[in-house]
């Protein structure tokens, strides 16, 4: 399996936002929830959340599901996956939606990101949703949005709002890979074929990305309390909270880029179905062979592959193999 760098869709198309400066007292507080409580965020050393188990005879995979963001000052220490990792012959990530971001490939990016000159986002989008849009940054403080295509000032937001809340984007698919790098493990990286960066670049700049603007502001307009209940909730490990808020405010694809999104990133809904099913079909071959090959596989994949009805686990025990949940 071909190696890939670690730099990921909601990676590399967030970068380099410079938030606008403005007067304290311009902006509402941003940490409070429906309740009209604080939502303070966790710090520290964190366990993250419980592994799931899946056996087949003596031979077992335990699979830590991953969110992003996660709070800026959590550092995420897990003993028991450590522990089993240790043990492990193998660890299976899954990579699918990264990619390696070469230099040209910023540089494209960056071309890529601006509407024509004389166009604006405001010319583009709903009068309504831009003027949520406007809202939502000076929430966080963002600006140059104005000159950028739909799913570039999505990004922008979702940068914005990261650095105003004292968030991190996060994967701990880089901090699995990089222990078991160290203790000489082998390390398998899935993804599934994408088309070529051109071809994506492309499609990005569609109109029809529209959606995912207008999910993004639905997420952040709040404040951000609920990226940030998302953010505490798995670093405590609390899975209940994490079945509730992932499918809306996780800032990777299972959030708020899933479903209507997700098919317009990739040019339509048959196109997002396809990528879908090509995905987890390659995983789960992948996920049998280590069964049957090694005694202890760890693996990390999204939050949702493991929550949805039709998702890595769900087909897992549909063939059979012994799956429990952690609490």
């Amino acid at each position: 399996m071909r190696a890939l760098s670690a730099l990921g869709l909601a990676r590399w198309l967030m970068s380099g936002t410079t938030p606008a400066r403005a007067a304290d007292e311009d902006f509402p507080p941003l940490d409070t929830d429906e309740s009209g409580l604080a939502v303070v965020l966790v710090m520290g050393e964190q366990p993250g959340p419980g592994l799931w188990k899946v056996s087949s005879g003596d031979h077992v995979m335990w699979i830590l599901g991953e969110v992003s963001p996660i709070p800026r000052k959590v550092q995420w220490k897990s003993r028991k996956f450590d522990n089993l990792l240790r043990y492990s012959q193998e660890l299976l990530v899954d990579f699918s939606g990264y990619w390696a971001a070469t230099g040209d490939d910023m540089s494209a990016y960056r071309k890529a990101e601006k509407l024509p000159k004389g166009k604006a986002l405001k010319d583009v989008v709903p009068r309504k949703l831009y003027s949520r849009v406007e809202a939502t940054a000076k929430l966080f403080r963002t600006s140059g949005f104005e000159e950028l295509y739909p799913f570039a000032a999505t990004n922008r937001l979702v940068v914005g709002s990261m650095k105003n809340l004292d968030l991190k984007g996060f994967s701990a698919r880089f901090a699995a890979v990089d222990m078991a790098r160290r203790r000489d493990i082998k390390v398998t990286l899935y993804a599934a074929p994408e088309p070529p960066f051109e071809t994506r670049l492309k499609t990005w700049q569609d109109n029809a990305n529209t959606v995912c603007l207008e999910r993004v502001v639905d997420v952040l307009e709040d404040g951000g309390a609920g990226v940030k209940r998302l953010a505490n909730a798995w670093s405590v490990g609390d899975i209940g909270t994490l079945r509730q808020l992932v499918p809306t405010y996780s800032f990777s694809r299972d959030g708020f880029r899933s479903d209507a999104c997700a098919a317009a990133m990739r040019g339509g809904e048959k196109q997002s179905s396809d990528f879908k099913t090509e995905r987890t079909n390659g995983w789960l071959k992948e996920a049998e062979r280590a069964l049957k090959a090694n005694k202890s596989t760890m693996a990390v994949t999204l939050m949702t592959d493991l929550f949805a009805s039709d998702g890595y686990i769900a087909q897992l025990r549909a063939k059979g193999y012994e799956v429990v949940e952690p609490e």
